[in-house]
Formats: structure tokens, sequence, C-alpha cells
């Protein structure tokens, strides 16, 4: 393989001469070239940037240096040239096997405000970031990159099994690693894992695999989406889910008052069988400890009671037992706040308030961020959900997190309450609670 790296910085390259990159270029599995983009300017042109049509702050790189470097360096039709930029893919191990099959890859490191548009458009094949957040240039993202496209070259480990083992490697799927050891034994008083020291290698290949799971459901459980799960795997990360519940107990709230109309009018909402019935069955689903109808109005309270006396008390739970199993959550309550009262007398803890809204704001928490906020607590929480056209801001600002909104495809984000409840627990809870399925 050979990778070219254009750059206006080619000092910042010394570390990719030593260690596995280095390796690699003096055993001739690759040709390293750094190449500095003022090579050229020339008289031509001069200048590597200039500045932005339309005004604005700051410099943007020339496109005709950047023309001529590409067509100078390219060796292969098949080149792929990649603009390192944080518009670009999110870079991930998938995207450094697909690079480590290219005959050559040439890199752009861009700088100051960017790259003419047109040097993107014109040349480049791939444009890759390494994260949501800001780098002085391109430099660090290009090493990053090469380095782990070239550790994938056959040969360049030594063992080739090495980076199939990693995180994110073939063998592991889409698991983060394993925890590792060495000598000696003992340590500061931290003992190194009896199951490694045995020699029995199913022993330790079945430890390896359930500390490879407990690891990736405890810090990037987003992970275990596209990962392949056997059923041992699945009954393992539904045992996580059981081991942690208990202690942070999780609520649910649907809020008839006050919410808004849409017209901005704050109203109360009646209740709908549906919402009583599905909502109850999905917090019965993932394990909630309890579901509050927030409804301040006397006949409407008067409905819900008769209702639920059916199916909690009277031939509905006879008639249905999973139905009054899953109804059987439900409580009735004037106020959100007599809601949150339940739980602190219950729990002795007043709850963490979790708002939910369709209507984007700043500082709203991400669902993976809560789910590992929720499954590490000690405390309650109470999640909030609105009917009609969603909670008051005043209610809003109560809380103590706002959770983002749901969105699909594109900005269309008017889902029913039943299916938002529906979505927001399967991304908070989903996958790792335990099951009957899971344990027949």
């Amino acid at each position: 393989m050979r990778i070219d790296i254009l750059t206006l910085f080619p000092e910042m390259f010394t570390p990719l001469q030593h260690s596995i990159v280095g390796r690699a270029v003096k055993n001739e599995l690759l040709q390293l070239n750094i190449k500095n983009i003022r090579d050229y300017t020339g008289p031509k042109h001069g200048l590597t940037d200039d500045k932005l049509y339309g005004g604005g702050a700051g410099m943007v790189m020339k496109p005709e240096p950047l023309f001529e470097a590409v067509a100078d360096l390219r060796r292969s039709p098949k080149a792929r040239v990649i603009i390192t930029s944080p518009a670009g893919r999110l870079f991930d191990q998938q995207a450094a096997q697909e690079l480590s099959q290219a005959e050559q890859l040439i890199f752009i490191c861009g700088h100051y405000e960017g790259i003419d548009q047109r040097v993107e458009d014109a040349l480049a094949t791939d444009v890759f970031s390494i994260g949501d957040f800001v780098l002085t240039g391109g430099e660090l993202p290009a090493m990053v990159m090469a380095d782990s496209v070239v550790r994938l070259l056959p040969g360049a480990l030594g063992h080739d099994e090495s980076s199939q083992e990693e995180s994110f490697g073939e063998d592991m799927k889409g698991l983060l690693e394993y925890p590792q050891y060495t000598r000696p034994p003992v340590f500061d008083g931290r003992e190194v894992p009896p199951v490694l020291l045995g020699g029995n290698h199913e022993e330790i290949s079945r430890w390896r695999r359930e500390q490879s799971l407990r690891r990736t459901w405890e810090r990037r459980p987003e992970l275990l989406r596209e990962a392949a799960l056997t059923q041992s795997d699945l009954q393992l990360l539904a045992d996580c889910q059981a081991e942690r519940r208990g202690r942070g107990q999780v609520w649910l709230a649907l809020v008839h008052y006050p919410v808004y109309n849409k017209k901005h009018e704050v109203i109360n909402t009646s209740i709908t069988n549906l919402d009583i019935h599905d909502i109850a069955r999905a917090c019965a689903t993932f394990g909630l400890a309890g579901y509050f109808l927030v409804q301040p109005a006397a006949g409407q309270q008067e409905l819900i009671g008769s209702l639920l006396k059916h199916w909690q008390y009277g031939f509905g739970a006879r008639y249905n037992p999973d139905r009054h199993e899953a109804l059987s959550k439900i409580s009735l309550c004037a106020s959100l706040a007599e809601a949150q009262a339940a739980i602190e007398q219950q729990t002795g803890q007043k709850p963490q308030l979790v708002a939910t809204s369709a209507r984007p704001t700043p500082g709203m928490q991400g669902y993976a961020e809560m789910r590992r906020q929720i499954a590490e607590a000690d405390e309650p929480y109470l999640l909030v959900f609105g009917t009609g056209w969603g909670l008051t801001d005043e209610l809003l600002a109560e809380a103590d997190w706002v959770l983002r909104p749901v969105y699909g495809v594109d900005d269309y984000n008017h889902l029913s309450v039943r299916s938002a409840v529906s979505i927001i627990l399967d991304r908070l809870f989903g996958e790792a609670r335990e099951s009957k399925a899971s344990r027949d």
C-alpha cells in the first residue's frame, strides 16, 4: 500500500516513523510519503489560502495547489482521496477495513476555515471525521486514520490475529475488548482473575466473551444493536440488567394537565383508552416500577377509576391476567408533584425528573448518556410524557433533564405519545432486560 499525506505541517508526522507504521515501512509493506502543500504553490499561485467569498472570518485553502498535488501523487486510478473534516462521515473500524483494501490513499489535511469546496467535489472519494469536536487542522485525524489502516495490513502487527481480537476487530464483531492482565499475579492488593491463571482455554475464552459483553453494555451500549449476539450473550446481558435493577428504579408519568394545544394554550386533555393500555404494557415490558396518570379533572378521574377497577380487581383481571399485570402498575394522581411525592414516600428519595419534548432546545440529554446514568444510579427516576402538543415550558423548566426529540429519517417527529413512549423506553432499557423468553 502507498499512503500520501498532503499537509502544511510535515513535521507533525514524525510519530508515524515509529512503532507499527514505521515497522511496516521498514518491512516494505507500506510506502509513506509526507508532502508539503506549499511545494505546489510556486510562483504561479504563491499562497495556500485566501479570503472567503461572501465574507466571513478566517481563510480558506485554495484549490489550485491541491489539484496539482493530487495529480502529481496519484499512482493508481483507484486511489482513495480523503479529506479530513468535522462535516465528514464518522471514521470507524468498518471504514478502516475498507481503506486497508485500497492500493493508494491520499490524505488532504485541511486548515484554517476549511478547503475550497471544489476540491471535495472534484477530487475527494471520502470525507471523514474522527469525532464531534473541533481540531486545529486535519493532521491529527490523518495520523489516527493512517495508523488504524496500516495495522490491518497483513504482517503489520506480526500476528494477524491481534487485530481480529481487538475492540471492533473481526472476532469481536463490534464489542469492546476484554480486560488484559500480565505479571505479577498480585499487585497493590489487586489480583489477576483466577480463570486466567488456570490454563483452561475454553473457560478463558468464555470469560473474555462475558467481559467484552459487560464492558460494552456498561460503556457503549449502542454498539450492541449491531453486534452478532448468541442466545447465551442475550442471557448474560439480561443478567447484567437484572443486577442493576432495584438500585435506581424508574417510573413513568403521562401528563394531561398542564399541556399545550396547537395554539400554544395551556389545556387539560382527555384520557384515551389506548394510552392507558398501550403505555401500561410498555412499562411492564421494560420493567418500570409504575405508571402515573396525571389528571386533575374529577370527571376524568372517575372514568379512569372505573376502567382501572375493571382490570385491576374485576372481571378483566381474571379474563386477561397479562393485561391485569400491566394495568396494575397504574396509579392516578391529580398533579405531577403528587406523583413525585408518592415515589419519594416509597423510596425515601425525591425522583430525578426526566421530561420529554418534541421541541428541540439547547442542553437536551442524549439517550446513550441517560441510559448509562440511570443504569448506574442509586436514586429513583420519573420519566414524564405530555399529551396534546406537549408539556408546558414551566414544567420542562422544573425537570432535571429533558431528552432529545425522537426523529426518524427527516424532520417529521409528530408521533403519538404511545409510539414515543415505546421508542424511548427501548432506547433507555431495550435488549438488556431480563425476560421470560431469555430464561426459557
